[in-house]
């Protein structure tokens, strides 16, 4: 593949279809940006298609710029790797913050559902219970639960993401390690099961509020693991090998974490409700 060819093609995201044309402008809402990346129609698999040129390209940059020699030839190259393989991680992130956003009613949907469920099932389930570290580790596994049932609806992108970012690397071990654990994290997360909440909460009512069940342990433990928030990734350490033609997809993907935040602001009345139905305090 040519790499100066390839920054001749843009990517058109519109009302969440995407496809990959020759010199298009990307539109979301009243916001233009530009992206360079590959002709395709993407299709369901979008990420994994775009991603794959330019997978491609990194792989092959280094080997065209090490042909000279020398300090100044490494360094070059090194740079121009770090910078190529920025540009394919921006491009990734935006899709996968933009996902979210667009699932996000979806995500609180489930939520809400979730809360009616356990108001139905199991009310008052802790009717009595003490305030003790046993009821806060229950009340962490109804967040967790609420992360669970919030994220499925991205679980095919956070997929799709994390493959990507698996295959790229930079010069920069903390970068490495700051972008793996991330990715890693959004993975497991988005796999969790969906905890047995009423089950766990009339198990410990029923040792008379003594012993935590150990599914609320382990559960908790994998939950606060792999606890991750969108955009957790330092932008100071991307920033070296940012280019200026960027900028307007980074900002479209901070309004979209934005966004999501304020989702999980939201989150607190849904969770304290289902608190006041099993009658847990935590």
């Amino acid at each position: 593949m040519d790499l100066s060819s390839a920054s001749k093609w843009r990517l058109d995201v519109t009302h969440g279809t995407y496809s990959l044309l020759s010199v298009l402008t990307t539109t979301i809402g009243m916001n233009k940006l530009n992206i360079d990346i590959l002709k395709l129609n993407l299709g369901p698999n979008r990420l994994k298609l775009a991603m794959l040129a330019t997978t491609l390209a990194i792989a092959a940059a280094p080997a065209q710029a090490l042909a000279g020699t020398g300090h100044a030839s490494r360094h070059a190259a090194a740079t121009g790797a770090n910078a190529t393989t920025t540009k394919a991680y921006i491009q990734a992130d935006f899709m996968l913050a933009h996902t979210a956003r667009v699932n996000m009613r979806t995500g609180e949907a489930a939520i809400e559902g979730l809360r009616r469920t356990l108001g139905a099932e199991c009310p008052k389930a802790a009717a009595a219970s003490p305030e003790n570290e046993a009821a806060s580790a229950l009340s962490n596994e109804v967040i967790g639960a609420m992360s669970v049932v919030f994220i499925r609806s991205d679980a095919e992108e956070v997929d799709d993401f994390s493959e990507t970012v698996a295959r790229l690397h930079w010069s920069n071990p903390q970068l490495n390690r700051k972008v793996d654990d991330y990715a890693a994290k959004f993975k497991t997360l988005a796999a969790l099961e969906l905890p047995d909440v009423c089950g766990d909460v009339r198990a410990w009512a029923a040792s008379g509020y003594k012993t935590l069940p150990a599914s609320t342990t382990q559960f908790d433990e994998r939950y606060k693991a792999n606890d991750v928030g969108i955009g957790e990734v330092p932008a100071r350490l991307l920033a070296p090998y940012e280019s200026p033609r960027e900028h307007g997809v980074l900002a479209l993907t901070r309004q979209c974490e934005r966004e999501l935040v304020e989702a999980e602001a939201r989150a607190v009345e849904p969770w304290s409700k289902i608190l006041d139905t099993l009658n847990l305090q935590p």
